[in-house]
């Protein structure tokens, strides 16, 4: 677990990696003892649900990173950290109220490679889900953008700028 290499210091990034993957692993095998034990570790994340692997929560985990925020405007903006990954590799959608995320990582990511330190490690992001509400926000008319490793998708906001339509006033007769 980890490395401790010649005065590097200790990788805490492929430790946490490496833990994940255990624990995924460890879940794997556990529900496939049989379908009896899924609802044992339904708590457990994303994966788990009462019959096998669930997409319908969104995914908990920290990959990739993400920024989320919402502009002066009510858009609503979502950043990905897709680092080593190809952009024909990467594809995004809206299934409801989600816009769901799916990437492949390249083939030969340096599994062989001897590192001093890795601090990212490209992966698979198999239905990656985050909330935009449909009734808020103009999902029709979101853009993407995936510059050096970024995949920044803007979704504008269905209210009108400054929140209220002004209406005129006509005045009738005398």
């Amino acid at each position: 677990m980890g490395n401790f290499d010649r005065g590097f210091g200790f990788d805490f990034g492929s430790s946490l990696e490496d833990i994940m993957h255990a624990a995924r692993e460890f879940g794997r095998k556990m529900k496939d003892m049989g379908p009896d034990m899924a609802p044992w570790f339904e708590g457990c994340g994303p994966n788990f649900g009462e019959h096998g692997p669930s997409h319908d929560r969104p995914n908990v985990y920290f990959y990739p990173p993400t920024n989320s925020y919402s502009t002066e405007d009510g858009s609503l903006v979502f950043q990905f950290a897709l680092a080593g990954i190809d952009e024909s590799a990467v594809s995004i959608s809206f299934q409801g109220d989600y816009l769901v995320l799916n990437a492949k990582a390249p083939e030969d990511d340096g599994e062989n490679a001897s590192f001093y330190r890795r601090g990212f490690k490209p992966r698979d992001i198999d239905r990656q889900k985050y909330r935009v509400n449909a009734e808020d926000y103009a999902q029709e008319q979101a853009k993407a953008v995936f510059k050096s490793g970024v995949l920044t998708v803007t979704i504008p906001s269905k209210e009108p700028e400054g929140g209220a339509i002004k209406i005129e006033i006509v005045k009738e007769g005398n």
